[in-house]
């Protein structure tokens, strides 16, 4: 017969084992009752035997349940006397803990200020790289890119009829979707407001899987050609414009001066592409017919089943090969095609947001790890005093296990405590800094707290006791009655174990404070020379306006000619107001337009290989208003629209002209950009300085400025520089009235280009921020460890400093050699954690600006504070044992 299933575990199987003898000896007995009643009735004793068996049936299978039944028994006897001991062990641990309630309040106040970090930062990284997409089956969406051959960047733009080419070759993906995001005009009754919008290809709904929460979404039908003007709105939308009104699908709203009907209104958590979009409309027309060199669109694909992004990059890039080979002036712009996961696409800030979470997380687990570390040595002093406690349960019969679970339930105890207290301290922190990261940037939910931080807090609980309980209640319990006595009667020697492992803790939390506070010290300088920066204008006394003049208003260049002419001219004249001019492109404002140039002499080099910089678009008086000097020629003046047949003028940045010109002037030389098929041609009229574009990281990329005047450009900057002294606050209703009263249906958005500036920089005050609180923590925690370790240590040797002063012994140099013993503690853990810093700031080295990862003032600082800390914590404890009384401490002896 087949055995019964053996479990490998070898206290298991024991039991098993025990349980078995006892079945056989029941099974055995029975029969044996058995044969005896035949025996009495006159069977012989082998007939009798045979009879019993008959009767009892198959006695392995018998034996095999009996004995599973009573393993099953004796186990859940076992567990229901292990959950009654664990009772007894919590019961114990809190009136244990109540008789000790500073040293209670103590260890739940320092966990809970390290889990409240931990969950705070956990709770702020899971909206952005945590919390699921909520579209049906997200790991499947990914977004598709064009990899720029000379820039590099991964998220290069299509055409419909390239994506449509792509999607029908491929067998990775499917279903291929695009979309293009922008803004519009929306009007009415309740005032004019500039919206974020998309226009989304005819299925893209579809392929993520949403519905909407009232009417329905888009759909093939209202991306024909001759369809009625439709669009979807976003939940925010719909409660704050039309009063959360259930009958809205079907009303009607104003974009950009053209009538279109609600279809659809989207759930509240639906946000694609990002935050900041309330409306949704169609991509009309066949996209096979769309211009092949108007590339505009964002790719968005779903996986076919089996397929990986890696697998699918390389067989769409193939594709686009052959298509660059069909189409080399549009699709051979590419070299190679992205395939990335659809979060990471929808994010701008990816590329900070990731590392600087990570660094965060860093560095709340490195303050979590000094908390843990100071509640260990508190943990270990506590169990030292213990030790006859424990050693008397020990002699009377108590295990070396059982007497640290009940330890450790103390542990455990205070964890738990710690952890409720640490998230209520989180859920404090969220209302204060939930609202620190831009509001558009993509993010799933609101920062708050769910069932994944929860889930994350929990085990960071119950991970605690883990480092801070388990070697003091070992330590405690392995030591027995007699050494216990021994140390009680002074024994040489007693209780040093316990003293270098104290010490050997606080050099640990020493080394990881030191990490954090020189790591501050890092991001601080890099916050300091990102503010420093010359970015190339003056950003003070300066607002910026934005304006996007509806088609349906303004259909032509002489109506926004004559528009913006009226406003500007309006806006000078204001008081308080020195210049204003008006641009295509902000700097810092996150929008770049890339152009590659060359000189005549170098047309004969392809295109993809010339160098590459900025272009935008600026009108009379923008470098005056920027405050962007001009070192050659002149700025664009009045009357400088560009005319057919006549070349074009530019104002170039101070490095284009260097690169291009080094010997000679850059004025009145003539400039090539653009493609190679249609070259722009066009003569340098100045020379501006260098200005920071995209960031204040690295030097300024080259720019060149093209003529503003007399073109279509819709959406335009009007930089509004104020006078010396007129603080540019004051000035924002004068100017928002200047513009209800010039046209009261035109949106306008204005904003102070400090505010702008503070967008590329805040990474930096961020970082110095969170750093800065978290360094301060982790100071204030290896402070109070040296301070707790030298006066435990100041009231183990009060017998042998009281017989010192008592035989002459100079009260200064005693207090002066305390001091020297914490400093000396110090000094370990400063120099360790010098060299991990150095190591921390080679990581972060992406992440800096204007300093090195061994940056000495950094590295000095945070020697020096420490210092300082050590020197203090020490001098406290010293002072009161370089004033004990020799008579009084002679006399308890």
């Amino acid at each position: 017969m087949k055995e019964p299933h053996r479990r490998t575990f070898r206290r298991e199987a024991g039991n098993r084992s025990d349980a078995r003898a006892e079945v056989d000896e029941e099974l055995a007995y029975h029969l044996d009752r058995c044969v005896e009643e035949l025996t009495r009735d006159g069977w012989t004793e082998t007939e009798a035997r045979a009879e019993a068996e008959r009767r009892f049936g198959d006695l392995e299978v018998t034996r095999a349940v009996c004995t599973d039944e009573h393993a099953r028994a004796r186990a859940g006897k076992r567990r229901g006397r292990r959950m009654d001991e664990l009772a007894q062990d919590v019961r114990y641990a809190l009136r244990t803990l109540r008789r000790a309630p500073t040293y209670a309040g103590v260890v739940v106040a320092t966990l809970a200020v390290g889990i409240a970090l931990n969950t705070l930062v956990f709770s702020l990284m899971n909206p952005y790289l945590v919390r699921a997409l909520p579209y049906h089956e997200p790991r499947e969406l990914v977004a598709v890119g064009g990899v720029d051959r000379l820039e590099g960047w991964d998220l290069g733009r299509f055409s419909p009829a390239q994506i449509a080419d792509l999607e029908d070759r491929t067998r990775a993906f499917d279903d291929l979707e695009y979309y293009v995001y922008g803004s519009a005009n929306l009007t009415g009754d309740e005032g004019a407001v500039r919206a974020s919008s998309a226009h989304m290809s005819a299925d893209l709904f579809g392929l993520l899987g949403m519905d909407a929460a009232r009417g329905r979404t888009l759909g093939p039908a209202d991306a024909a050609d001759g369809a009625a003007d439709v669009v979807v709105i976003s939940h925010g939308l719909w409660t704050r414009r039309l009063g959360a009104d259930p009958d809205a699908v079907g009303s009607v709203v104003r974009l950009d001066g053209t009538p279109h009907t609600v279809v659809g209104v989207m759930p509240p958590d639906f946000n694609f592409p990002f935050n900041a979009i309330d409306l949704w409309l169609p991509f009309r027309g066949d996209p096979r017919a769309a211009d092949r060199s108007f590339q505009n669109s964002l790719a968005v694909g779903r996986l076919a089943d089996g397929w990986t992004p890696e697998a699918a990059r390389a067989e769409i890039s193939a594709i686009q090969a052959d298509l660059a080979a069909a189409y080399p002036e549009t699709d051979g712009s590419y070299e190679t095609l992205s395939v990335k996961p659809l979060r990471e696409a929808l994010n701008f800030a990816w590329a900070i947001l990731r590392p600087g979470f990570w660094i965060l997380i860093a560095a709340v687990a490195l303050v979590l790890l000094v908390a843990c570390v100071n509640v260990a040595s508190l943990t270990l002093a506590r169990a030292e005093a213990r030790e006859r406690e424990v050693a008397v349960r020990a002699a009377v019969g108590a295990g070396r296990g059982r007497l640290v679970r009940q330890l450790l339930a103390e542990s455990v105890t205070l964890a738990v405590l710690g952890g409720l207290l640490g998230v209520g301290l989180a859920v404090m922190g969220m209302r204060l800094v939930g609202g620190i990261l831009p509001a558009d940037l993509y993010r799933v939910g609101d920062v708050g707290v769910d069932r994944t931080v929860l889930l994350f807090s929990t085990l960071l609980t119950l991970a605690t006791p883990l480092a801070f309980g388990l070697a003091p209640a070992w330590h405690a319990a392995r030591r027995g009655l007699a050494g216990v006595l021994r140390s009680a009667g002074g024994a040489v020697g007693s209780g040093r174990g316990a003293s270098r492992t104290r010490r050997a803790l606080v050099v640990v939390q020493v080394t990881l404070a030191v990490v954090l506070v020189a790591t501050t010290g890092l991001m601080v300088r890099s916050f300091a020379h990102a503010m420093d920066t010359d970015l190339g204008f003056d950003p003070d006394g300066l607002l910026v306006a934005t304006l996007t003049p509806a088609e349906a208003t303004y259909p032509d260049a002489a109506a926004l000619a004559a528009y913006y002419d009226d406003v500007t001219a309006r806006l000078a004249s204001l008081p308080g107001v020195a210049s204003v001019g008006t641009v295509s492109h902000i700097p810092l404002n996150h929008e770049t337009v890339p152009v590659r140039y060359t000189t005549p002499d170098g047309e004969d080099q392809p295109v993809e290989d010339r160098p590459s910089a900025y272009t935008s678009r600026a009108g009379p008086g923008y470098f005056a208003a920027m405050g962007i000097p001009v070192s050659e020629g002149r700025p664009f003046e009045a009357g400088d629209a560009e005319a057919a047949g006549n070349a074009p003028g530019v104002v170039v940045s101070r490095r284009l002209a260097d690169d291009l010109w080094p010997r000679g002037t850059a004025v009145g030389s003539t400039l090539v950009y653009g493609s190679g098929d249609d070259p722009v041609r066009a003569v340098v009229r100045g020379v501006v300085d260098d200005v920071y574009f995209d960031g204040v990281v690295g030097a300024p990329r080259p720019h060149v400025y093209r003529i503003l005047e007399g073109t279509t450009t819709r959406r335009r900057f009007l930089a509004i520089r104020t006078e010396a002294g007129v603080d540019a606050a004051t000035l924002t209703g004068p100017v928002r009235a200047l513009f209800r009263a010039v046209d009261p249906e035109l949106p306008l958005t204005l904003r102070a280009m400090p505010d702008v500036v503070l967008e590329s920089t805040g990474v930096w005050a961020l970082g110095s921020g969170f750093l800065g609180a978290f360094g301060l923590v982790a100071l204030g925690l290896a402070a109070l460890g040296i301070y707790g370790l030298v006066t435990f240590t100041v009231q183990r040797r009060t017998r042998e400093m009281g017989l010192r002063l008592a035989l002459g012994a100079d009260a200064a140099r005693l207090q002066a050699s305390i001091v020297a013993d914490g400093l000396r503690l110090t000094s370990v853990g400063l120099v360790v954690g010098l060299l991990l810093a150095v190591g921390a700031g080679a990581a972060l080295a992406g992440a800096l600006l204007g300093v090195g990862p061994a940056d000495p003032v950094s590295l000095g600082g945070a020697a020096a504070v420490f210092a300082l800390v050590a020197t203090a914590a020490s001098w406290l404890p010293a002072r009161r044992a370089a004033r004990v009384d020799p008579v009084r401490v002679l006399r308890s002896e």
